[in-house]
């Protein structure tokens, strides 16, 4: 009766209290919400993948390495890598990642692993840098072995209490920040590439890890279905607003022929869902209710775009090793780096 799963239905003094506890193996950290981290961390989220969600986490630590900043990037697409690829190089890439250290603190064998390396392929300005955690370390022989023993909960020993996939993913996160602070300095920014879906790594990710939450779609039923399932969720379990105030729109792939139409259609149709799921039923008098109104352009369903590029499309970097900086593609994502680092970091950094 005392589980942070339980969701209370109803309550009556009269007629008593009626609530439902699911007890099932994937899902039950959608429903779960924490404080924001020490440190500032984002989320690069897709409810579908293919929406260059990856390649956007990349972008945006180049761009805050730009201002001078200090970058983590943590690839926690573990079943299927891809922002590793293009932000460090194979021979670079740290001797141990994620996994390796979800495994190892497992079996209490976690101590001097360094599971982040500095990026030499985001060079950033003004004493910017950006460092790489990996999902995988630089030898993946055993990887599928080692990722099918991360996701279950530690039982409680005489040592220690029960650790949950949060805390344990958590952990992990901590362990490449403490890394790079060791090696040269706090981070300023932790990107946290999430994989897409309902999966339990998206959401311990977007429920308990981070402070803001970039969630990228296409002006399409499947997006639009997706989200509202999971806003639901949000609803039922009470978490809507603490979770709706973390999140920010994306529009990605955005086309260049009738974009003010196309972003006009994204925006209308997300603001259908949050009011509908996040957004607080209230009147003019309620002037703190979570609640914004369509055309409100700093409103969490106002999308932030990135234009489509088809430059993108079966990107390989090492034929291509400054794709980055090549004009369409600045253009493509001018739109979005701005705001959403002023989201990241606030608008008087």
């Amino acid at each position: 009766m005392k589980s942070h799963d339980l969701i209370t239905l109803s309550e009556d003094s009269n007629s008593g209290r009626l609530s439902i506890l699911e007890r099932g193996v994937v899902g039950a950290d959608w429903t779960r919400s924490n404080s924001p981290s020490r440190l500032c961390r984002a989320a690069v989220y897709g409810f579908k993948g293919g929406v260059g969600r990856s390649t956007a986490t990349f972008m945006l630590a180049q761009y805050l390495a730009d201002l001078g900043k200090c970058v983590l990037v943590v690839d926690l697409d573990l079943e299927s890598p891809g922002v590793s690829a293009l932000a460090q190089d194979v021979q670079n890439v740290s001797e141990y990642g994620i996994v390796d250290f979800l495994v190892e603190s497992a079996v209490g064998n976690a101590d001097g692993l360094e599971i982040a390396s500095r990026s030499q392929l985001i060079t950033g300005k003004n004493n910017g840098e950006a460092w790489l955690a990996p999902a995988g370390g630089r030898d993946l022989s055993g990887y599928l072995a080692k990722l099918n023993r991360i996701y279950a909960d530690l039982p409680a020993t005489e040592e220690q209490p029960s650790k949950s996939f949060a805390t344990r993913l958590d952990e992990a996160i901590r362990k490449a920040e403490d890394t790079v602070t060791s090696l040269s300095r706090k981070p300023d920014v932790v990107l946290l590439d999430s994989r897409a879906g309902v999966h339990d790594i998206a959401a311990v990710v977007l429920t308990q890890l981070s402070s803001i939450n970039f969630l990228f779609g296409a002006d399409n039923p499947q997006t639009w279905t997706g989200y509202r399932t999971l806003f639901e969720q949000w609803k039922i379990s009470g978490k809507a607003r603490e979770l709706g105030e973390r999140i920010q729109m994306v529009s990605s792939m955005t086309p260049d022929k009738d974009r003010d139409r196309y972003l006009s259609s994204f925006r209308d149709h997300a603001q259908e869902v949050f009011s509908e799921t996040l957004y607080e039923d209230t009147d003019d008098s309620e002037l703190d209710a979570f609640n914004f109104s369509v055309d409100d352009v700093n409103a969490p369903h106002s999308p932030l775009p990135i234009s489509f590029n088809s430059d993108l499309v079966a990107l390989d970097p090492t034929r291509q090793p400054h794709w980055h900086s090549q004009q369409l593609i600045q253009a493509a994502f001018k739109d979005f780096l701005l705001p959403a680092s002023q989201l990241i970091l606030g608008y008087d950094q």
